[in-house]
């Protein structure tokens, strides 16, 4: 397995003999948006930092705590990060408005004189399984199956609720229900007289909300917990694992299912004694060794528990045990008659559970932490050992067979402390004793999956479920194009309301693709979201005509191909393109956007054209080739046409060389031209396009070249040979700086409104993966323009904010 990258602290973070992160307290989770979250201890207070793994020598503070963090947990959705401390105080965090580098404490809980030592977010029920041997199907609904689990927590109408459960080293169980935020206008009040149940919560208010955790005992009576595993099980309920702290008590796992229930507002737990696990431990090997971390997880199907011990020698011992369910023969005068049997006879056994150990590993280094594949799957479950001496085990489950052995670079001053997995599986993110990352591939060594066909089913995974495909396309930019057009094909055979629920996704992973290999993709994300916005303003004049809407009648009159835009505007109903001119006005650097586009792709026509011809070979992506990209600009020239009777103001603005041209009629008529046969253009379409640069000036589109590994300069890099980061210092080599963002680098231009900031503006935010820029200051007036900025509470790309001030 291949090593990615490390990112070593600067001196201030801890360097050397002088390091502030002494020797442990590390703690680290990556969330389902690829996001790493990690905590050291720093001048004798805790500190949680964020990075992504795209850019991970910048990270961002998110709090400061003289207490001691021992629990850090994402919610599903990548969107919340839990908090648990010693001395019984909980806290969960996010993003202050979806920025990455700002975070807000959204909600806190105190259980007075405990220590959380394992925290789980409620299972919302939903899941998808990753199942190689489905990968030859056409559909996603037959390739990724639906999960079947049920909720940790369920309300009004079967409704997963969103809470957390906690486990105390007393034995004490907690769970509390998050509350449901809505966003309310500024002047709206947060309360309202005469109305009944939980007042509305802003999400923008920014105050903390302290929540009343219920508790309950785990067992009959308290212990002293040192380590624990909590996992959800399908049926709903929450599997814990546990071992006692006192060294008689070595020899016993204990084992508990715990449920939850809602009963008048307040959450009822109820906690059942399972089978235990009795480890084979004699005294003499009672005192040569101590377990070091229980894991429980589900391996086909089936409960498994992973208990490590750390020996005193300086070894570890790792044990695998299996739940077996058997039937127990019961004598015939202790059986009793069953109504649930047939004709009412007796039941001659009963249903038994126990442990039994099918595997033990003895390693002769201590493993510092063991994780698991997190993905959903029937056949490609890997377990990693990550050990103290710099290397990494990867063992097969049932057998506990070492695939593959990964030896780090050793410095003799650190330590391997935790690490995690990325959310496919294919990334494993290491930190040291000093909070240094270290990144490794971690591919699936067992499958007879070709490597092609396996990406394309992690990539459809990613479309389906909306889990961050970074950590994937990290590993595979050498073979971007062969992806994006396998990708592309398999999308368009899905039905039609399969792409249209997935087709946000796939813009999004199809951007990343685009990107890595320098191709202007985000124009037809931007080009979707401005076409839907702008067809949702339109209404039927005759409401009793439900067949079909405004747009598709004006698709259908586009699709016989007439090149005079007056000619087809003529053929339309007026009234159904009718819209506040007030509103016209709002959306003008909207529709100056929309012609910017089609400006810049046919004057760039030609040039693409003979790129291609000299080449050889043409892009993955062109939005000049894309049918339906023009076909959507073709409609939006309609209808900013009809747009400009009702309001003239609302027209785009460009520097004519003469006054009589007419831009939307030649922009119309070229794409006309150009649609009907995309991929060899004719030669007086491409003389055409040539002439418009001395017809009118060409405005330049903005250009967003952030640093990261997901880019050309990342590739070469990642190939290159294992890297090396500074944190908080952007590296050098990864820069891609252009003569035109040199030359006209002093403005800055908002993405998302087509505005000009000038060149301080004062807050902005900036997409931390692709640059997009989007001021922060929004002063919407019409609904329309609301609902465009609603759009862009996450950046199209998948990315966060960062803001800068």
């Amino acid at each position: 397995m291949t090593i990615l990258y490390k990112v070593e602290s600067r001196r201030e973070f801890g360097n050397g003999k002088d390091s502030v992160f002494p020797h442990k307290i590390v703690l680290c989770a990556v969330s389902a948006r690829n996001i790493i979250a990690f905590s050291a201890l720093q001048s004798l207070s805790s500190h949680v930092y964020v990075c992504d793994i795209v850019t991970p020598w910048q990270y961002y503070k998110v709090c400061t705590s003289k207490s001691l963090i021992n629990v850090l947990e994402w919610s599903a959705n990548g969107e919340q990060l839990l908090l648990g401390y010693i001395g019984g105080r909980v806290e969960i965090w996010q993003p202050k408005e979806h920025a990455l580098n700002v975070w807000q404490l959204q909600y806190h809980a105190n259980i007075p004189s405990e220590d959380i030592i394992q925290a789980k977010f409620f299972h919302n029920g939903k899941g998808v399984v990753f199942n190689t041997q489905k990968k030859d199907h056409t559909y996603y609904a037959e390739k990724f199956e639906r999960l079947e689990h049920r909720p940790t927590l369920t309300g009004f109408g079967g409704v997963a609720a969103e809470g957390c459960i906690l486990l105390t080293s007393s034995g004490l169980l907690a769970a509390f229900v998050l509350p449901q935020l809505q966003r309310l206008p500024p002047n709206q009040s947060n309360s309202a007289s005469g109305t009944s149940g939980p007042e509305p919560v802003d999400s923008n208010s920014g105050e903390q909300i302290e929540l009343m955790p219920a508790t309950h005992s785990i067992g009959i009576s308290r212990s002293y917990i040192e380590h624990c595993s909590i996992v959800a099980s399908p049926s709903g309920a929450l599997n814990v694992a546990y071992s006692i702290g006192c060294q008689q008590q070595q020899q016993l796992v204990y084992c508990f299912k715990v449920s939850l229930q809602l009963e008048s507002e307040r959450i009822a737990i109820k906690s059942e004694s399972l089978a235990s696990i009795f480890l084979n431990a004699t005294p003499a090997t009672q005192e040569s060794r101590r377990i070091t971390q229980l894991l429980w997880t589900r391996v086909a199907n089936e409960d498994v528990i992973y208990v490590i011990f750390g020996c005193a020698d300086g070894g570890s011992l790792l044990e695998q045990w299996t739940l077996t369910r058997r039937h127990q023969n019961v004598h015939a005068l202790l059986q009793q008659s069953s109504a649930a049997a047939p004709n009412n006879k007796p039941v001659d056994f009963v249903p038994s559970e126990s442990w039994e150990q099918v595997a033990k590993l003895q390693l002769n280094s201590q493993i510092a932490h063991l994780s698991s594949t997190r993905l959903v799957t029937a056949d490609c479950e890997q377990l990693y050992a990550i050990m103290q001496d710099h290397s990494v085990h990867v063992l097969e489950p049932g057998t506990l067979k070492q695939l593959n052995h990964t030896q780090f670079e050793r410095d003799g001053e650190t330590r391997f402390i935790c690490a995690d997995l990325t959310p496919t599986s294919q990334m494993l993110l290491i930190f040291d004793s000093h909070a240094q990352l270290h990144a490794m591939q971690t591919p699936m060594l067992k499958q007879s999956v070709g490597t092609m066909q396996l990406l394309l089913l992690l990539l459809e995974y990613c479309i389906v479920t909306g889990v961050d495909a970074s950590d994937v396309l990290l590993l595979n930019l050498g073979n971007l194009e062969a992806l994006v057009e396998k990708l592309t094909d398999n999308f368009t055979r899905q039905p039609s309301y399969v792409r249209q629920f997935y087709y946000a996704n796939f813009l999004a992973l199809k951007s990343n693709l685009c990107r890595a290999q320098q191709q202007e993709f985000d124009n037809l994300i931007i080009l979707h979201a401005i076409s839907s916005t702008f067809k949702s303003l339109l209404r039927p004049s005759d409401l009793g005509c439900q067949d079909k809407g405004p747009a598709d009648s004006l698709a259908m009159k586009l699709a016989e191909s007439v090149p005079d835009v007056d000619t087809v505007m003529l053929n339309l109903d007026p009234k159904d393109f009718t819209v506040e001119p007030m509103m016209l006005q709002s959306l003008q650097q909207l529709i100056q956007w929309v012609t910017d586009l089609a400006v810049n792709m046919l004057n760039r026509l030609p040039d693409e054209v003979m790129k291609s011809k000299l080449s050889g070979k043409r892009p993955s992506y062109d939005i000049s080739r894309d049918i339906v990209a023009i076909g959507s600009l073709r409609e939006l020239l309609v209808m900013i046409r009809i747009w400009g009777l009702l309001n003239p103001q609302c027209l785009p603005v460009y520097t004519k060389t003469m006054d009589n041209i007419d831009v939307l009629v030649i922009l119309f008529r070229l794409l006309t031209r150009l649609a009907q046969n995309t991929s060899e253009p004719d030669e007086l379409l491409l003389d055409e396009c040539s002439l418009l640069s001395k017809q009118l000036l060409i405005p330049q589109l903005s250009k967003y070249n952030p640093t990261t590994l997901l880019s050309s300069q990342g590739y070469a890099a990642v190939k290159s040979g294992q890297l090396t980061f500074t944190s908080q210092v952007e590296p050098a080599g990864l820069q891609d700086i252009e003569m035109e963002q040199v030359v006209f680098s002093n403005c800055v231009k908002d993405g998302v409104s087509n505005l000009q900031l000038g060149a301080s503006p004062s807050t902005i935010r900036r997409c931390a993966r692709c640059g997009f820029v989007n001021s922060a200051n929004k002063v919407a007036k019409t609904s329309a323009l609301k609902a465009w900025c609603n759009k862009w509470l996450h950046c199209h790309c998948g990315g966060f904010w960062k803001q800068i001030n």
